[in-house]
């Protein structure tokens, strides 16, 4: 069992924190936006004091959770404030996710009131006793429940308490140093746990919040621009998106932490500098957003690093036994930031977090690791089928019981490839494939587009599968299950065979800039391509576009603004923009050439 040296629990709650140091420095700002909203600590906690105020005048009390249902804005935040101010917990309920999902959430957590700009104060009617809803009490009292993926298809509501946020919190702005004078982007979707440890990390250390309004939020040059604006000190961003992200000119940044998906070398080898320190961290949500954080050294081997404080580990076997340094087994996560459970789903609850023998509550978090002679953990892969996808975390089963609700799919599996969701359908009348054999059919009947439509309604569009194939049957391996290698095997050659101009135009290759657009637009996107090669039906996604903008300004040696990538999907068409445009063409040499434009 692994544990950092125990400290003792920051005292109060989250907002108790947050009140404190608009006390201390109630002329601070605490909050900016990109369109010049500004509030200070004093002003900030004012207008959430005043929510809690109309919020008591409802008999709002402790345990309660109350629903903020705003777009990500300061408004937005002092209604969060405001819920915690007032005793209750807070749930995101993002105003574009389906109805059917908000439904779903409000109902697991008996949500009453329900916060948002357009309604006011809405009261909504509750279909189950709270008692079904909050588990006991584990650490303190509940701060937020916040909701993640299932593997049945019905997402989870994770419920976190005040004790394990302090924790979390008051030990990130350690490490990260956060504090008054310290700028923090505010990049993460408000419905997932890394906004609320961005927001509540930077609040209860007196730091200045940055939100990061929609624009930015693909990354690009154009969160660049907005990091520089705000003079940004520390960012938390996935690995698709700060390598999509240009590193230029942003002498205020001197904390990166890589979250959401595995850190790789050369994330570490662009982003650290002599001022700047990148940082690897890790935990899953039922353990209050992180658990784990490694200062990362460029050259050095990546891992998860050590335990927060009031944090401890187990690396497990198959039969719960401890495995030996160096072998792999389960993470669990203990102390004090593991989650109470899951509201209103006691059977998922008992599945994953567990009580040994000494008392000591244990989550199960389905990732494999081992351990270092260190203490250090090095991660080595998910034990489900569980997945993240630019920093998203999600079920491939949540997905897959959705699809297969539509009256016209027998079976359906979905598996990832390329950053690429992609969905394989059994149609409900399997005849009428003619009796092809198992894999991708060419059946061109109206089946993909009918069921990623239903998939819109019912999930968040980052879990919508980008492509739908019909299929006569669904892979199986020799014990009869579903065959997610062959799947995956599938959803590659689909891929690649889409853009079937790979061997075409090869006369307009010879044009340099062509030629050049060709190469980089194939490594970004894995795949052989041609010049009428349409960047979006080929996989490609906002944060590839912004990583093509990037490659495309260093290969060429001059800036390829975003909109022109943007708006130019083919090759073709992307080559010929560029070529328009002013500006020299001053392409970088290959590695080995004899010389380089670099001193």
């Amino acid at each position: 069992m692994n544990a950092s040296p125990p400290l003792p629990p920051m005292p109060g709650t989250v907002h108790h924190q947050i009140w404190q140091q608009a006390q201390r420095a109630p002329q601070s700002v605490a909050v900016v936006d990109d369109a010049g909203t500004t509030l200070t600590y004093r002003e900030l906690t004012d207008r959430a004091d005043a929510v809690a105020r109309d919020l008591a005048w409802l008999d709002v009390t402790t345990e309660q959770v109350v629903g903020v249902c705003y777009p990500r804005s300061v408004d937005g935040l002092v209604q969060i404030l405001g819920v915690l101010r007032a005793g209750a917990a807070t749930l995101y309920l993002d105003p574009d996710w389906p109805e059917q999902r908000l439904q779903h959430m409000t109902a697991a957590c008996a949500v009453q009131l329900v916060l948002d700009p357009w309604y006011g104060l809405r009261v909504l009617e509750i279909h189950q006793p709270p008692a079904a809803v909050l588990l006991p009490t584990v650490h303190g009292p509940l701060c937020y429940a916040v909701f993640t993926s299932g593997s049945t298809g019905t997402p989870k509501g994770v419920l976190i308490e005040h004790p394990g946020v302090l924790n979390m919190t008051a030990e990130l702005a350690r490490i990260f140093q956060v504090g008054p004078g310290t700028t923090v982007l505010q990049f993460a979707n408000w419905a997932w746990d890394a906004a609320m440890c961005e927001i509540l990390l930077t609040l209860t250390a007196g730091g200045t919040l940055a939100l990061a309004p929609p624009a930015v939020r693909s990354g690009g040059p154009a969160l660049a621009d907005l990091l520089r604006r705000h003079a940004v000190n520390v960012v938390t961003l996935t690995p698709s998106v700060l390598d999509a992200l240009p590193t230029a000119d942003l002498p205020a940044l001197r904390t990166v932490v890589s979250v959401g998906e595995p850190c790789h070398p050369a994330l570490v080898a662009r982003w650290a500098g002599p001022h700047r320190q990148v940082f690897n961290g890790y935990g899953p949500t039922e353990a209050t957003v992180a658990a784990t954080v490694a200062a990362c050294t460029p050259g050095a081997d990546i891992h998860i690093g050590t335990t927060l404080p009031n944090v401890t580990t187990r690396v497990v076997d198959e039969r719960g036994h401890d495995v030996t340094p160096g072998m792999v087994g389960e993470l669990l996560i203990g102390g004090i930031g593991v989650a109470r459970g899951y509201a209103s789903n006691p059977a998922a609850t008992a599945a994953r977090f567990t009580t040994d023998e000494h008392g000591r509550r244990w989550y199960h978090t389905g990732d494999h690791v081992t351990c270092r002679p260190d203490g250090a953990l090095t991660y080595i892969g998910r034990s489900d089928d569980q997945i993240k996808i630019r920093g998203h975390r999600i079920e491939l089963g949540e997905i897959e019981h959705v699809i297969a609700e539509h009256p016209a799919v027998r079976s359906c599996a979905v598996t990832a490839v390329a950053d690429q969701l992609v969905a394989f359908i059994v149609a409900n009348d399997a005849s009428a494939l003619g009796g092809q054999p198992a894999g991708p059919t060419s059946e061109p009947d109206q089946l993909p587009g009918l069921v990623l439509a239903h998939a819109r309604t019912h999930l968040a569009t980052f879990a919508v599968p980008s492509t739908g194939i019909v299929v006569s049957a669904l892979p199986l391996t020799s014990n009869g299950k579903l065959d997610r290698d062959m799947l995956t095997a599938w959803a590659a050659a689909a891929r690649t065979s889409a853009p079937s101009t790979a061997s075409a135009d090869a006369d307009l290759a010879a044009n340099d800039t062509l030629r050049l657009v060709l190469q980089v637009v194939a490594d970004v996107l894995d795949l052989p391509v041609g010049a009428d090669t349409d960047f979006v039906d080929a996989g490609g996604h906002s944060l590839l576009v912004a990583q093509l903008c990037v490659a495309l300004s260093e290969t060429l040696g001059r800036e390829v603004p975003y909109l022109t990538v943007a708006a130019n999907r083919t090759p073709a068409d992307l080559a010929a923009a560029i070529d328009a445009t002013t500006g020299p063409l001053n392409p970088i040499p290959a590695i080995g050439g004899a010389s380089s434009t670099h001193g």
